[in-house]
């Protein structure tokens, strides 16, 4: 690649030595930078190991990451380059990985009978577990995501200020880098407004106008009743309890 795909980085002093020529290749710069691998459906590959989620067991969800990082270590050593693991927040990604494994696996129950995979290590968004459970779980794999993670819960909490604030409090005890999940739904024909709602209650309308965690940002789901996320996306947001 040619030092022109980021010109703040590499040409105008944005990295470490990024004042290369727009022409100049960007190989000489990458023995200071960070090679990050994204990982995403830790949930599904612990349901194929033995049928659980990353709620019921974990433990070799973990072992594999385990594994991963000591390899890491290995090739950091042998090659001198730097490489990390991302929990990654999989937007188009999350679908396409079902569609590849279907091809190659077909539909398994728990695991591509879905349209989406879960992100990261993250629970499954349906699972019915309260933000202080979700958060003490995926404590479990912080430590083994150092090239970059979130940690986020939906709060069914409606405005409890003071609930948020406790929570998030606990997570910045813990270490994490915390999303606030709360979601905003607005009639567009009489003006109500709830957390979420998929009909208004007042007018009976699918008009609506909603804002919903993507990812890693808020973002809108929907926009006068159209939808703004991809059919995948909206599944999963459709799923979601803990998330």
């Amino acid at each position: 690649m040619k030092a022109s795909i980021n010109p703040l980085a590499y040409c105008e002093g944005g990295f470490l030595g990024g004042h290369l020529g727009i022409h100049d290749k960007i190989k000489p710069l990458l023995k200071s930078a960070t090679a990050s691998f994204g990982i995403t459906a830790l949930n599904e590959l612990q349901e194929l190991y033995n049928g659980k989620s990353l709620v019921e067991d974990g433990q070799f969800a973990i072992d594999v990451m385990k594994y991963i990082n000591q390899k890491v270590a290995q090739f950091k050593k042998e090659d001198g380059h730097m490489y990390a693991l991302y929990g990654t927040p999989a937007e188009n990604l999350c679908g396409l990985q079902v569609q590849q494994f279907r091809k190659k696996y077909g539909i398994v129950p728990n695991v591509s009978d879905k349209p989406y995979v879960s992100n990261s290590f993250h629970c499954h968004v349906s699972e019915h577990i309260t933000p202080i459970q979700k958060q003490d779980l995926e404590k479990r794999f912080w430590d083994l995501m150092n090239g970059g993670k979130i940690q986020y819960v939906k709060y069914p909490l409606d405005y409890n200020t003071d609930a948020v604030k406790t929570l998030v409090l606990r997570a910045m005890d813990m270490g994490f880098y915390e999303g606030v999940n709360l979601s905003l739904s607005y009639c567009d024909d009489c003006g109500h407004q709830e957390l979420n709602m998929d009909v208004c209650p007042k007018c009976g309308s699918r008009n609506l106008t909603k804002i919903d965690r993507m990812n890693g940002y808020l973002s809108y789901s929907r926009v006068k009743g159209d939808s703004r996320l991809a059919d995948h996306k909206m599944d999963e947001i459709a799923d979601r309890v803990s998330m």
